[in-house]
């Protein structure tokens, strides 16, 4: 124990020593620390009590909701046209200038071909060929019997029904008028026929008569030349009377032909004029006799075998459905593609004068978009309307709208729906945008003028209504309700929704006092 005082009273006076120097050491900049401030306690500060939130509050009140869109138009005469392609695309060429007259039918632009349309509609016509030929090659197997017995009964029946046809007075009257006609034609070619005849006749007679003359002159000359073969005079009479001598004799002989001829064709023609008479004679004969008997019993026989025989081949027809489906869906691959094709090409439907152009080869557009604006003089006049490109909301011809004109803010003017878009896909035929009149219609306006037209889309009047910031939701639509000191959850059903009021149904009274978000 003495051991351990007697250490730790050597350690403090080496303590003590080593303080010392130290504590009387001189200042320096190196070794001197400012001794430390001395800590001023913390003043204590008060927290206030936090103040309660204001709460909004909406009263539930009674009036008119209104659902309203806005639509932006401008001014533009009443036969003012938009045109526009029905796909989206890249234009390939613009065939039109601005003020160019236009026809109806014209093509006024083209779209790029877009996945070689031509090659797959020549394919596609060449699959709805071959599904058509198998179809048409099974039904014409199994038809064959039935178009043949169906011309069957055809004719069976067109023979019943000439026999039992009573006889008609105007075909007995025209069977009688044709064996007169026929008779006068037999007439007329028996004399025209006998007066050719005839005439060939005297030809001939005349002829035979200059032949017996020349003859005459021949032997004449041919003796005197024979008398003296010095005299030249004689020579020349012989040979005049040989070349008149030959001339005669083939005189002789064409007008025997002609004779012969005219003979020949006199015969002939009577006799076709005869048979001719023979068969209207025989006609008028057949409609005074009436139907045989016989024949007629016949005749409905045939019929009825007939009869059978077009049902029993009709019920020996079943066609492939599978055939009858590949036709269609062939067809209706070439006509998709055809469409597509055609809605490439923005065609004029009407004749007018093209006012602006939109578009230029390059440029990409959407369906829809207008592409040039031409104007139709068919509906041309010095009045304007507003023209609505694009309706988020179909409107309808005939609906009421108000319009606020740009050149007169703060007014507000009613208009009627007078036109609505409509046409083929790819041609400029009928109206394009929603075309509004409005009223006064003498109002100073320009065409490019710019409006914005209202549509009510919906109306409720004399409901109950809050603003949509006091309408919570979750699983369901409810308002905290203010009762007394506390809110209370309430639910309600809600009804038409705008952007500032939601027409409460049921669950609160006006009056009530909502809390809001």
């Amino acid at each position: 124990m003495r051991k351990i005082i007697a250490g730790l009273a050597l350690i403090g006076s080496i303590v003590l020593i080593a303080c010392g120097p130290l504590a009387s050491a001189p200042a320096t900049p190196e070794t001197w620390t400012p001794p430390p401030t001395p800590t001023t306690p913390p003043t204590p500060i008060a927290t206030p009590t936090p103040a309660r939130p204001v709460l909004t509050t909406y009263t539930v009140q009674r009036g008119t909701i209104e659902r309203r869109v806005e639509l932006q138009g401008r001014v533009a005469a009443v036969g003012e046209r938009e045109l526009s392609f029905a796909i989206d695309g890249v234009v390939k060429a613009v065939y039109v200038t601005p003020d160019a007259e236009i026809a109806k039918g014209q093509v006024l632009a083209e779209l790029l071909e877009v996945g070689e349309l031509e090659d797959r509609l020549a394919q596609a016509k060449r699959e709805y060929a071959l599904a058509q030929q198998q179809l048409d090659r099974a039904l014409g197997e199994m038809r064959f019997p039935l178009r043949r017995a169906e011309i069957d009964l055809e004719v069976a029946r067109t023979a019943l029904a000439q026999l039992l046809a009573p006889p008609d007075a105007t075909k007995i009257a025209a069977a009688r008028a044709a064996l007169q006609q026929a008779e006068a034609a037999r007439d007329r070619a028996r004399n025209d026929a006998s007066a050719v005849k005839t005439r060939a006749e005297l030809a001939l007679q005349q002829a035979q008569k200059r032949l017996i003359a020349a003859q005459a002159e021949f032997s004449a000359a041919s003796h005197a030349a024979g008398q003296d073969k010095a005299d030249h005079r004689a020579q020349e009479r012989l040979v005049r009377a040989s070349d008149a001598l030959r001339t005669a004799e083939e005189e002789v002989a064409r007008l025997q032909i002609e004779y012969d001829t005219a003979r020949n064709n006199e015969i002939a023609a009577v006799q076709a004029a005869e048979a001719q008479v023979m068969l209207a004679q025989t006609a008028l004969d057949e409609l005074l006799k009436g139907p045989d008997p016989l024949k007629v019993a016949e005749a409905r026989r045939a019929v009825a075998v007939a009869e059978l025989a077009v049902e029993q081949a009709r019920s020996n027809i079943r066609v492939d459905p599978q055939l009858e489906r590949a036709v269609e869906e062939a067809k209706r691959e070439v006509d998709n593609i055809r469409r597509q094709i055609e809605a490439l090409k923005l065609v004029a439907g009407f004749s007018g004068r093209i006012l602006a152009v939109n578009v230029a080869p390059g440029s990409v557009i959407r369906a829809g978009e207008p592409a040039f604006i031409a104007l139709d003089p068919s509906v041309a006049s010095d009045a304007l309307e507003v023209l609505v490109t694009s309706s988020s909301v179909p409107l309808v011809a005939g609906q009421p709208v108000s319009i606020s004109f740009a050149r007169y803010p703060g007014v507000t003017y009613q208009g009627t729906v007078t036109g609505i878009p409509g046409g083929g896909s790819n041609s400029a035929a009928a109206r394009s945008g929603y075309h509004i009149a409005y009223e006064p219609a003498d109002l100073r306006l320009e065409t490019g003028d710019t409006a914005t037209v209202t549509v009510v889309l919906a109306r409720r009047e004399g409901v109950l209504w809050l603003p949509p910031k006091a309408i919570r939701a979750d699983s369901r639509s409810y308002v905290l309700v203010q009762r007394g000191d506390r809110p209370e959850r309430v639910d309600v059903e809600t009804g038409l929704t705008t952007a500032d009021r939601v027409e409460i149904l049921s669950g609160l009274n006006e009056g009530d006092v909502v809390i809001g978000q």
